[in-house]
């Protein structure tokens, strides 16, 4: 069996630093193939067009798909292209819509030319995907991605190395689906991503080996699968979930069953993925020391976020003494233990950040982290607007359910006190709408009287 050469470098560790409002409300930092026809217009033809041209190429493309249609018929091979580019043209102008029904009409063409099951299809596919989720069609843009999905199976089997990318791209979809509160069946994506990232975790086991540096983002896609099930069913049971909090879908019976199974081995899950990424970067001699040393920092989160204090203070105490040991960058310690860190901080694959104006509600807050990672004296000093004191009441309960990574001196946890943080609350993309379109009928009303 062909074995794909093996990765020698680490590469970028995949860490996406974003602010966002977590879910109990505290803001962490936490080719297509074949011949062109003569009369159609290449891709690079378009790069060349200013923005102020859009519009002259976007008819170019019309006219050379006509000419093609006049000469070969609905089915030309040369329309694939033309089309896709039109397509192209019409996603660069914001006009999302007829992008989707270009990109079809490529899709369509291209299976009947060359085959319902081929791979040509992918570029336009990936097109389409992006205008579906332009236009925050997010059913939509998941049944395309499961097709893209189904169709490299299709044509790879299920075990290929070849199945990695789109693996990647597919569990960081439900991922941030999940996370960003975007579709119905909240549940049914976590369940999705958590078994997508096994399924990498399996692919690259047995195609590049048990130390392949392949392996760390896909153990940590698991490791925030699996705190994200502990957190979905816990919430669940306080009657908070997301889904009935959001309008999403309830899950069956047998999908709870499942549910419980997950939540029950999401620690211990979680905890061998940590594990294996610090065995890994370990067996790894081009990874740096730090870096090692950072995994295990992020072992020692794993154990905090499960009351696990003792194992979390003895993995702090050995990756603070490596670092010394090693002479790595003071740099490096002080953003691991020179202030405390709320968690979860691990890489949240999240898509978009919240946009924040003047008019953003917030909370300005201090409060102390003690030697155990827990919040205390906690002191409200303002809000906006003065009068929230629903947000007000969410920052406390956040605070008093928070763990935190503390401070660490001389390799041993100590109290901070008086942290000052303002905690802001930005409206999501469906509050947004739902306000413009309640202004747009208001408007209406208006204008009718």
């Amino acid at each position: 069996m062909y074995r794909p050469p093996r990765l020698t470098l680490l590469t970028n560790r995949d860490r996406i630093a974003v602010n966002m409002t977590t879910r109990n409300g505290l803001l962490l930092a936490g080719c297509i193939a074949g011949n062109l026809a003569f009369s159609t217009i290449s891709p690079s033809a378009w790069a060349q067009d200013s923005a102020s041209s859009q519009p002259l190429a976007a008819q170019r493309y019309r006219t050379a798909i006509e000419d093609i249609e006049a000469r070969e018929g609905a089915y030309g091979g040369g329309l694939t292209q033309s089309l896709m580019s039109l397509g192209q043209v019409l996603q660069k102008q914001g006009d999302h819509e007829n992008a989707v029904d270009a990109f079809k009409r490529a899709m369509h063409v291209n299976r009947v030319n060359e085959g319902l099951y081929n791979l040509g299809q992918v570029p336009i596919l990936e097109e389409l995907i992006e205008s579906e989720i332009a236009q925050e069609n997010w059913e939509d843009a998941n049944d395309k991605h499961q097709y893209l999905f189904w169709l490299h199976r299709r044509n790879f089997g299920d075990t290929d190395y070849r199945l990695l990318p789109v693996i990647e791209k597919l569990s960081k979809w439900h991922l941030n689906i999940y996370t960003l509160n975007l579709s119905e069946g909240l549940h049914q994506h976590l369940v999705s991503a958590h078994a997508l990232f096994r399924l990498a975790v399996n692919i690259i086991d047995n195609s590049y080996g048990q130390n392949d540096l392949r392996l760390v983002k896909s153990l940590r896609g698991l490791t925030a699968t699996n705190y994200f099930l502990r957190q979905f069913r816990a919430a669940e049971s306080m009657k908070l979930t997301h889904t009935s909090a959001r309008g999403g879908s309830t899950p069956t019976a047998q999908e709870r069953a499942k549910l419980d199974q997950y939540t029950i081995n999401s620690y211990a899950s979680g905890k061998r993925a940590m594990t294996r990424i610090v065995d890994v970067l370990d067996s790894n001699p081009e990874v740096t020391p730090s870096a090692a040393a950072k995994a295990k920092v992020g072992l020692g989160d794993w154990y905090l976020l499960f009351d696990k204090w003792k194992s979390a203070q003895e993995t702090y105490q050995e990756a603070y003494n490596e670092l010394v040991a090693s002479e790595a960058d003071p740099r490096i310690i002080k953003s691991l233990f020179g202030r405390p860190v709320a968690l979860p901080d691990m890489p949240l694959l999240v898509t978009e950040i919240k946009e924040t104006t003047k008019d953003t509600p917030y909370v300005l807050v201090t409060f102390d982290v003690t030697s155990y990672g827990r919040a205390k004296n906690v002191n409200i000093l303002e809000s906006f607007p003065d009068d929230q004191m629903r947000l007000r009441s969410k920052v406390r309960r956040s605070l008093k359910a928070a763990k935190f990574r503390p401070r660490f001196e001389n390799g041993e946890a100590v109290l901070t006190e008086t942290l000052r943080h303002r905690y802001l609350f930005p409206e999501d993309r469906k509050t947004q709408k739902e306000k413009l379109e309640k202004e747009r009928k208001a408007q209406d009303l208006a204008a009718r009287h």
